[in-house]
């Protein structure tokens, strides 16, 4: 499946190359596997993300823009079909556009604007390995069990797992456990028992229904620019996300077409 994958990359002009276990060991010397085979994709990347957001603050600050921290949403303030001012626990902020990017929280706020913007919070759980037996220099999809391995400075993160739980922030073991076992079947050097004392992390992916994010205009509230649902891709589609906001912020044409994207789609 994941050759049929490589080759359906290629025909878009996407590297990949399907490696058998000696080529894998070639491309990682030194880490020792138990798989059939492997797909490399060269130009893949991976980053520490705690990294790239204290860099982004600090430009974003630098540029002008203010952080409220734990200020929670509340609501909003309208005049005829223009929203005036989002209402907040530390009082009203008022503006000229505003931009609702809540990830799973998003229906919420979405609900008292009377918009539709479904959403399910697909919790997703990570433990880093700070002294870890091996450290790989590629990151890597555990395919059938479902686990993403990605190497950090001198850390290691194991993370995993899609849950339909709410937003509630919780740690559920029985999820926990199968990363711990599963890890190890793929990477042999290591055993379950070295994730013990690692204190594990989750987060909320905000999944639309269709897997498409939500990103466009409001057709209701012509000043509110909504961007949300990007799942599992936040990350990788931030830069375009980001891009296109700002231009539909300045009233320009979007660099692409953002039709399927609706944010009112679903009603």
């Amino acid at each position: 499946e994941e050759a049929a994958v490589a080759e359906r990359g290629r025909a878009w002009g996407i590297p990949a190359n399907v490696l058998t276990p000696a080529q894998l060991a070639e491309l990682e010397p030194g880490i020792s596997f138990d798989v059939a085979g492997a797909v490399h994709f060269p130009k893949d990347a991976h980053f520490t993300p705690e990294r790239l957001m204290a860099a982004l603050q600090q430009l974003a600050a630098g540029l002008g823009a203010q952080f409220r921290w734990q200020t929670e949403v509340t609501g909003w303030r309208t005049a005829g079909e223009r929203i005036t001012a989002v209402r907040t626990a530390a009082g009203d902020i008022e503006a000229d556009q505003f931009v609702l990017a809540g990830g799973s929280w998003s229906p919420v706020a979405a609900r008292d604007l009377g918009l539709r913007v479904p959403i399910q919070a697909g919790r997703g759980y990570t433990l880093t390995l700070a002294q870890p037996r091996q450290l790989p220099k590629v990151c890597s999809i555990c395919v059938e069990a479902r686990l993403a391995i990605t190497p950090m400075g001198g850390t290691l993160r194991v993370g995993g797992t899609m849950e339909i739980a709410g937003c509630e922030e919780r740690i559920n073991p029985l999820r926990i456990e199968g990363i711990t076992a599963g890890f190890p079947r793929y990477y042999t050097a290591f055993q379950a028992r070295d994730f013990d004392g690692v204190e594990p992390w989750c987060g909320l992916r905000p999944v639309a229904p269709d897997g498409m994010p939500y990103l466009g205009r409001s057709a209701r509230w012509p000043n509110l620019v909504i961007s949300t649902g990007h799942a599992m891709m936040g990350m990788s589609l931030a830069p375009i996300t980001g891009k296109i906001v700002g231009q539909l912020l300045a009233d320009e044409r979007p660099a692409v077409d953002i039709q399927l994207l609706n944010p009112e789609r679903f009603g």
